[in-house]
């Protein structure tokens, strides 16, 4: 029976819905299309014929991809929990008069989550149907943006859908769990009920959660300087959701009070503000909810961004201490430029070469550098933190410091590494600085490889008395400064940084905006008697839209400061950790894209008021 109710309760209501809908639409949508694509890039690794750099770009493709659905999903929450919380808070009395008339909490529970399931079922159906019709020209539009150069060849989608339909349906029942509870305490005085208070102190759960979770994220500053950079920035990718989860915990007292702060100063002058202010003040539910995705949005957008271009200054340092060469070949797989500079004379060509090989006991493929211990120590200022390289030429291999602390490995560990039909198992001689630009996670010398050796990519040249142009002349080969290739490779990082973000946030921009008007929406529908009130008190039109527009912006600017706040917080984590690796670090802060990320969601929250409360003005004076 509960079920029948919920799904007619759906059909009658169905705006009130419609956020929740297109969240998990698109969740879907993204889920499906995520495994669709991993599945291509898993058929195109077991094909034959596949390139060292090509798988490269495969992995790099199939990590973007997931990272990019946790994110969407992470945004999806917020958008159906928000949306179910306004339902249930509207439905006060509606409910209160189905506890009068026996039902029990249980029952009204049920016709919640029911609601959330009929949802779901509909939006997981559109979203399957869209993904297998949109995977082709997602994958269409990766390659018109560089982020893969391959044609890949998509799956059937019966493996997409199986997947991505169980996860729009648990993300709906998570976000609905809450409003369900809420709603089975609706006692049954709540149909007699005008008006209520709402509840501005978090509850016992999110006052544990929010504090296990804020001071957690604090203890990881102390600790920054202790880890790697690259360990860092895996850390910073999770640290913001962390935050952000702790600050909406406490987000019915902290929004409230801090969008009142920063209304005061126009309250004094402007009748409209001062509506604003004393409505956010005491309306606890609104101001949070529409500050959570404006919160969630800059502090995981921001917090990539600052990320992304500080790892970008600590890998450009890193190139300019540890590089002794004077300039740079780029091969182009030219094999004749290799061997002109072989037999040139130069003090030293130190060449770059990857070589795929199936590494470990879980025998996973990973690209290793084959290096000339000598060579790279004189040209990439190659060095050992711990261990010794000279135990490279008796048979070792080499390790950065961050794969040692991912894989818990540590100096005399042997490890398995199968070079076509060829098994070593050689032992970790030593534990390298990080270098990402410079050479790779693992090191197997030359000697070790004999001649499986892979493509010459990159020769590192100290040349002495010898003219590497005029030597390579004729060849595909291109030769740079070391000034030149540490800027162009500088710059190809933070343009494939771009594009990435670009993958990464967009779908995670698309949840925030439909957060941020549905919540102003719903918002904006809840207050139809207070703004009848305050309409029968004298207020005109045009200030009850001014206080709307008042309203949105000091709670959207609250929510701003505080996704501020969180991306610094982020950001001096990662600072500490690459101040530790490298002295003299540039520090580059992206302006631009951190203020259209503000621009962005000040400007919807300020669109969907204006839209909002013209529909709140036109239902008033159907009611006069």
């Amino acid at each position: 029976m509960m079920l029948a109710i919920s799904r007619r309760t759906v059909r009658r209501s169905w705006p009130a819905y419609v956020g929740a809908f297109v969240a998990l639409a698109c969740g879907v949508v993204l889920i499906g299309m995520a495994v669709t694509i991993t599945g291509a890039v898993e058929q195109t690794l077991g094909a034959p014929g596949v390139t060292a750099a090509e798988r490269v770009e495969l992995d790099d493709l199939a990590a973007l991809i997931g990272i990019m659905s946790a994110v969407a999903l992470f945004m999806a929450l917020f958008v159906v929990a928000s949306t179910f919380g306004f339902v249930v808070a509207t439905r006060q009395r509606e409910l209160g008069l189905l506890r009068l008339v026996g039902a029990t909490p249980r029952q009204v529970r049920r016709m919640v989550l029911g609601e959330s399931a009929v949802v779901a079922l509909l939006a997981s159906a559109a979203g399957a149907l869209l993904s297998t019709l949109l995977a082709p020209a997602f994958l269409a539009l990766l390659r018109a943006r560089g982020v893969t150069t391959l044609d890949l060849e998509l799956p059937a989608p019966w493996l997409a859908w199986s997947i991505a339909v169980p996860c729009g349906a648990a993300v709906a029942l998570a976000g609905s769990w809450r409003a369900s509870k809420r709603a089975a305490s609706v006692a049954p005085s709540a149909a007699l009920r005008e008006a209520s208070l709402e509840r501005r102190r978090p509850s016992v759960t999110q006052l544990v959660v929010g504090t296990t979770f804020l001071l957690g994220s604090l203890a990881v500053l102390p600790l920054a300087g202790r880890v790697s950079p690259l360990f860092a920035l895996v850390a910073a990718v999770l640290l913001p959701e962390v935050v952000v989860i702790g600050l909406v915990c406490f987000g019915r007292v902290l929004f409230p009070w801090l969008g009142g702060l920063l209304a005061a100063p126009f309250a004094r002058r402007d009748v409209s503000a001062r509506l604003a202010r004393d409505h956010v003040r005491t309306a606890s539910r609104a101001p949070a909810a529409l500050a959570a995705p404006i919160l969630a949005i800059s502090a995981i957008a921001g917090s990539l961004i600052v990320t992304l271009s500080f790892t970008a200054d600590w890998t450009t340092a890193l190139n300019r201490e540890q590089l002794h060469a004077s300039v740079v070949v780029e091969t182009g797989g030219d094999p004749a430029a290799v061997e002109r500079l072989r037999a040139a004379g130069v003090d030293v060509a130190d060449e770059r070469t990857t070589l795929p090989v199936l590494l470990g006991a879980d025998a996973s493929r990973e690209n290793v550098d084959v290096v000339d211990v000598g060579s790279a120590e004189q040209a990439r200022g190659l060095v050992a933190v711990r261990g010794s390289l000279a135990r490279l030429d008796r048979g070792h291999l080499a390790i950065s410091e961050t794969f040692a602390m991912d894989q818990g490995r540590q100096v005399g560990d042997r490890m398995r590494v199968q070079i076509g039909e060829r098994v070593l198992r050689p032992r970790v001689g030593a534990v390298v600085r990080d270098a990402p630009d410079l050479y790779g996670e693992v090191l197997l010398p030359r000697v070790l490889v004999g001649s499986r050796a892979g493509t010459v990519e990159t020769v590192f040249v100290v040349p002495g008395a010898v003219d590497v142009a005029s030597v390579l002349a004729g060849t595909d080969a291109e030769v740079l400064s070391a000034r030149t290739w540490i800027e162009r490779t500088d710059e190809q990082a933070r343009a494939g940084n771009a594009v990435g973000l670009w993958v990464l946030l967009g779908p995670s921009g698309l949840y925030a905006g439909i957060a941020i008007v549905n919540s102003v929406l719903i918002a904006g529908s809840q207050r139809r008697a207070q703004l009848r009130a305050a309409s029968l008190l004298g207020a005109t039109v045009h200030q009850l839209r001014r206080a709307a527009l008042w309203e949105a912006g000091v709670v959207g600017a609250a929510a701003l400061l505080v996704g501020g706040a969180v991306v610094a917080f982020v950001g001096a984590v990662v600072r500490a950790s690459i101040a530790r690796d490298v002295g003299d670090v540039g520090f580059t802060l992206p302006w631009l894209p951190l203020l259209a990320i503000a621009v962005t969601c000040g400007g919807l929250a300020l669109l969907a008021a204006l839209a909002g409360s013209a529909q709140s003005v036109r239902a008033l004076r159907r009611a006069a």
